[in-house]
């Protein structure tokens, strides 16, 4: 599947509109839509998902934002997936406090749960891992950070649903490109 960071993109609304038409009508992969709040969606976000999600079989929101219940509530209307994200760019939580993510994001209604958390030491990515396998709720999870790398691999056979790769440039910390990413799973 490819995830579509609308909050990335430079150009019109009915630019990126027109480009996830042409994605799903030509390369016929699952999309996902992703507006994290910037400057330049800030004022608009809720219109920006209601916008989009027609076009996607799913969207990732974050975990806590004020537009969460009405980005959810449209989502389940229309019949798409809800991943709930959060994303800790300083640490890899305790167990507890990872498992009070997913529970939150149970309760606001997500459908699937992503973590992304910063490895300080390969134990952070080990117990990360750990926790995907035993989690009990449909999650993706993996580190981030040059420590985190190979959890991006390792994380579907955790019991990750799935992770991320870029096409162009990263978009965190230790992110590996798709292409890399394809041949470090076909070898493992």
């Amino acid at each position: 599947m490819l995830e579509i960071r609308v909050d990335l993109i430079e150009t019109t609304l009915a630019c990126i509109v027109k480009y996830m038409g042409d994605l799903t009508a030509h390369v016929g992969l699952p999309l996902i839509g992703t507006v994290r709040e910037n400057t330049k969606t800030a004022p608009d976000r809720l219109r920006i998902f209601r916008t989009i999600l027609p076009l996607v079989h799913g969207v990732d929101i974050e975990l806590g934002c004020a537009i969460l219940p009405e980005v959810v509530a449209e989502a389940h209307r229309l019949g798409k997936t809800v991943i709930v994200s959060e994303h800790d760019f300083e640490k890899t939580p305790p167990d507890t406090a990872l498992q009070s993510i997913v529970d939150r994001a149970k309760t606001a209604g997500a459908d699937l749960v992503k973590i992304a958390a910063m490895a300080r030491n390969k134990d952070d990515a080990r117990r990360l891992l750990r926790f995907v396998k035993s989690c009990g709720f449909p999650i993706a999870a993996f580190a981030m950070g040059e420590i985190g790398a190979s959890s991006r691999v390792l994380a579907c056979e955790n019991g990750s649903l799935f992770t991320y790769g870029y096409i162009s440039k990263p978009v965190a910390p230790g992110q590996l490109s798709a292409v890399e990413l394809a041949g470090k799973i076909k070898r493992e």
